[in-house]
This record gives structure tokens, sequence and C-alpha cells, in this order.
């Protein structure tokens, strides 16, 4: 394979943790090695005495603490030039000469992040997760657990295909994450490990296998295609029929299908429409199958879609979830899948919510992270991908009560049983006109007539749980000398607002698609002197600015500076005097080429 077969990994995916586990595809040397480029020519490794590159390149060391003298001489060349451009071969030839650099090799996009968090970190997403599942509800409101589970769940995403209790870890964490944050909400834990029981099972199957263009990754990848969604979704349904063949007593007889994932419209090639005679071939094929489950009976839960960023972001919901204004063809009251949007813990949407992208039923989306103790703990999610996941998982449960209910039926309950938050943009089909529902156990059972001696959550008074003792570590962990303030500038003028995302390439995501600042906070519990800390970001940012949301709604925004780097601490202190709701952290990648945007932790 020459490496203009390959494919760069997305922005999204690059994210270089404490540790990492590197996988080399392609190996031409620079010598050889002729335009296009695999990465485009951004980035290259060589080795030298010192780290020096022309004019439009930054020379920097590849380890920043080398341990051993063979890791001292690697430099890391990347390319500075006018954004949105890429090296010219006379360019790259220059960049050679200059920096004198032996074995000048280009730097593939291909290293993924392996979990490494500090046991202060670890704190941190278990009070995360803790926190979400008393906000949503859990399989302990239940009056009774069902003698074996009455539904299934199955995640189609990232994570490799796993029947219910063996769920593995994918190349991207975000599949995993997702299965288990659903087991925690329908599972009794008993005394010990082996003793707890599901009222639900939870599944996984495989929909986005590569790590570049043909190159499928060992344990899955970070992108897919609408062929591996299509394909997933039917050898979820096969699976289950199969095993309702076999063994009918202890095969749920209820299926719901998750897809966390999205895609945008780009014309003929990830077709986002709601007219399937207008579609393409690759979109088709996913209205089919999805049409296909929808008549087994399936009730098919997919993320509403994350904001694509840039001067003029795409609108309305992304694909599956828009799929929402399609009717059934078995049932045409029916809406095909049900769409689910983000709420924080304050009931507002997330602040990477799509403009016109609130759905008729809601989740809370922040701070979803959930491991087996054999896995390494992953970074927690913040996204529409948690909304629907916790939506799967209260539709599930209510259905383990009303067996024999459509899904139709379920998803009434879910609705009427949610919180109200504020106008919807989208509802189902079978609910005109409705309100957006925050979704929770608790209101679910009630609404569908379930015994429940329980109350809805409250919302809090900000966007985030109150978890000052795991933050009071990380801050004791991460004793960092403040950098500057940096300037107030417009939000409108951050990055975020500058250049769209990766996920508007014409291919398959999870939503959300970043994790580059998993435990980033805002201390404003003291408002004398509010800190944002950073304790490690997993990529580089440049330009990077937070934003952040004050009581009464008001936006502010602050610069970090024109490079913020992978893997080390930083901490800023904010104005006093400002009680701050919410925060996000955004910025570009390395090559300027995309915004990153994430919602991060605040603490009161």
């Amino acid at each position: 394979m020459s490496c203009r077969d390959c494919e760069p990994v997305p922005a999204f995916a690059q994210r270089a943790a404490l540790s990492l586990a590197l996988l080399i595809v392609c190996t031409t040397s620079a010598a050889a090695q002729s335009p296009p480029y695999f990465n485009d020519g951004l980035r290259w490794i060589g080795t030298a005495d010192a780290c020096v590159a022309p004019v439009e390149w930054t020379a920097e060391r590849v380890f920043r603490t080398a341990q051993r003298p063979e890791l001292a001489g690697f430099c890391l060349y990347t390319w500075s030039g006018a954004r949105g451009t890429v090296p010219t071969t006379p360019q790259i030839t220059k960049l050679f000469a200059v920096s004198a650099a032996q074995g000048v090799t280009e730097d593939v996009p291909v290293v993924f992040a392996s979990a490494a968090f500090t046991p202060e970190e670890q704190a941190l997403f278990a009070g995360l997760r803790g926190a979400l599942r008393v906000q949503v509800g859990d399989a302990s409101l239940l009056p009774g657990m069902p003698a074996t589970p009455r539904a299934r769940v199955v995640v189609i995403d990232s994570a490799p295909d796993a029947s219910a209790g063996h769920v593995v870890p994918g190349a991207s964490r975000h599949g995993d994450t997702l299965a288990h944050l659903i087991e925690d909400l329908v599972c009794r834990s008993g005394d010990t490990p082996d003793s707890r029981r599901c009222a639900v099972e939870v599944t996984t199957e495989l929909a986005l296998p590569w790590i570049a263009r043909g190159v499928p990754g060992p344990s899955g990848g970070h992108i897919g295609t609408l062929s591996d969604v299509a394909r997933a979704i039917e050898r979820a349904i096969a699976t289950w029929q199969s095993d309702r063949s076999a063994a009918p007593a202890t095969t749920p007889g209820r299926l719901i299908l998750n897809l966390s994932l999205g895609w945008e419209h780009t014309a003929q090639i990830a077709d986002c429409t709601t007219d399937p005679r207008s579609a393409g071939a690759p979109a088709r094929a996913v209205l089919a199958i999805l049409q296909y489950a929808a008549a087994q009976g399936a009730l098919i839960i997919a993320a509403a879609g994350n904001d694509s960023g840039g001067p003029a972001p795409r609108t309305g919901l992304t694909c599956p979830g828009r799929y929402q204004a399609v009717a059934q063809d078995a049932d045409p009251s029916r809406s095909l899948v049900i769409a689910v949007s983000g709420v924080d813990y304050q009931d507002r949407p997330l602040e990477t919510a799509r403009p016109g992208g609130i759905a008729g039923i809601a989740g809370l989306g922040v701070g979803g992270v959930a491991w087996t103790p054999a896995d390494p703990a992953p970074p927690q999610l913040t996204g529409s991908s948690v909304s629907a996941a916790v939506a799967s998982a209260v539709a599930a449960l209510v259905w383990t009560q009303r067996p024999s209910w459509t899904p139709g039926q379920i998803v009434a309950a879910v609705h009427a049983g949610g919180s109200d938050v504020g106008a919807a943009d989208a509802c189902p089909l079978s609910l005109p006109q409705c309100r957006s529902h925050r979704v929770s156990v608790c209101g679910a059972l009630v609404a569908a007539g379930v015994p429940a001696s329980c109350a809805p959550p409250a919302p809090r008074l900000w966007s985030c749980p109150a978890l000052p003792a795991e933050t009071a570590a990380l801050a004791a962990a991460y004793a960092t000398v403040p950098s500057s303030a940096g300037a107030i500038v417009s939000p409108a003028a951050t990055p975020r607002h500058a250049a769209p995302t990766v996920q508007t390439e014409p291919s398959v995501f999870p939503q959300p698609i970043s994790g580059t600042c998993p435990t980033c906070w805002i201390d404003a519990a003291s408002l004398s002197t509010p800190y944002l800390t950073i304790p490690a970001l997993g990529q580089n940012l440049r330009d990077a600015a937070v934003v952040v949301r004050v009581a009464g709604g008001s936006e502010y925004g602050f610069a970090l500076g024109t490079l913020l780097l992978a893997g080390t601490s930083y901490a800023f202190p904010l104005p006093s005097g400002w009680a701050i709701q919410s925060a996000t952290i955004t910025g570009f990648d390395d090559a300027h080429l995309y915004s990153v945007t994430e919602q991060i932790f605040v603490e009161r």
C-alpha cells in the first residue's frame, strides 16, 4: 500500500494522551514520497542536534522530557503557513535543507490515545458517573426486577461486536463508554461484582471500523461509512432474531437501537435528506435497513447532533436523527427514528447544541463516563451521544414494565414523564408541536402508570454536578503557576465561529467528536478568584479561548494564547465577581483546518 492510498484520521482522533499506542500504516521514506502526501505534508519528524526550521514552519522536540538519550534528538516540524493552505513540494524541500535533520519522514496521523488518567482525574470521572446516575435515575426505581431481561439495547458505534456482559473497549472509547453508561442505568449492583442483575441487555455492534481509508483497526476505529452503519444495523437485527429463535425464553422480546453517531449532508456522498428519492445509494441503504428494523418492532434512538461550527454552521438535526421527520413505511403515523438532544444539569441546552437542533426528547448530556474495573478509565463525554444513550436506557426500563406496549407508547410515556426544558425545533410525528422534555427514569415510569415512589430530579443551579472534593484533589495535584489571564474577546470571534469542525467531512462520526479537554474545569466556588485549570490537553490547540456564560445569560470570551501544548498543565485566572453557569473551551487544530469546541466542567 502506498501513502497516497491512505487517508488521514480526522483531527478529533489525533489525541495524544499521556501514553500512546502507535500504529504505523505507511513507511514510505521522505526521499521516495511524492505529492499528494499522506497528511498533506503538514507534519514531519527527523533527528537533529537542534530543532530549526525555515519561515512558515515551526520546529520543536517530539519528547519534551526525554528520559532516555535515544529520545532526545527527535524533532517535529509543523507547517504554520496561511490558514487552510498546505505546503508545496519546494517548501517541503526547503524544510529538509534548513533543518539539516536526518531521516525526515512524514508524521502520519495514526497515533491513538490510551487512557492514562491520574487517580485524581479518575476520581472526577467516578464523581461524574455517580452524579449522572442520580440525576437520570436507574433500575433501583423499578418495583421489581424481571427474571430475565425484557429489552435489548444495541449500541451501534465504535466498540467491537459484543454480547451482553462482554462489552470491550475500542480504539475509540466512545462506543464502550456509552454501552457501560447504559448498563449503569439498567442494572442493579449487588454486594459482589458477580451479583449484578440487569433488567436490560446491552450489546454492541461495530459501525466505525476505520483508522484510515481501507485500513480497519483491530479494535475498531474512529470513522465509518454509511455502508458500515447499514451493515451494523443489519447485524444487530439478525443477531436478535437468531437469539430469539434459538432461546425465546431468555432472549429479550424488545429491541432498541442506539445510534450515537451522525453525518452532515454532502450531496450524493453522505446525503442527509428526508426525501429518500433524492438521496444517493449509501443514504438509501441506511434508510432501507432502518425501515426494516422499525418493521420488526425496533425502537430506534439517534443523537440530534452537535454544533458544526464555522461562520455558517449547519442547522437542524444530523442524520440519522433527521430521519425523525421520515414516516415509517409500516406505520406512517410514527417517526422512523427518535432524535435526542442534550441538556446540562441546569436544564439548558448544551453549549455545543446545534442551531435548530433541539429535539422533543432531551437527555442529560454532560459528563457521560463509565467503564469496567478491568478496563482503563475512558475520557468523559459531553454531547448528544450521551443524551441518546440516556434516553435509550430510560425507554428500555419502561419497556421492562410494559412489555406489551408498542414503541410508540414507550416514546409517549418517556416524553410525557420528562421535565419541560423549553421549545423544541423537531418532534416525533406522533407528538406534533411538542415541547422539549428532559427524560428521567422516575418520570417515565410514573407516566407509564408503574408504581414508583420517587420524584423526577430537579435542575441544578449551574451546568454541572457539585464535586468539591474531586476538584480540590485535582487542584492540589496540578498546582500550576497561573498564566496570563488573556484579553477579553468576543465569543462570536472565537475559533468555534471561524472554522467548522471535522464533522462536516462526508463520513460518519461519533457524537460528540471531541475529547480534547476531558478534565478541564473552572473553579468558580470563590468569586474572588475563579480559575480555569487545564491538567493536560489531548491535542495541541492554537488560538484557544474559553467562553463562559454567566447568570443572566451573557457570554464572555478570554484568549488563552497562540498555542496550548498537549500534555501540558495550565491555569488561567478569570475576572472576579461573576456567577459562571457554564463554559466551553475552543481552539484550532495544529493545521488550523478545523475548530475544536468542548463544554467543560464548572464547579461552584
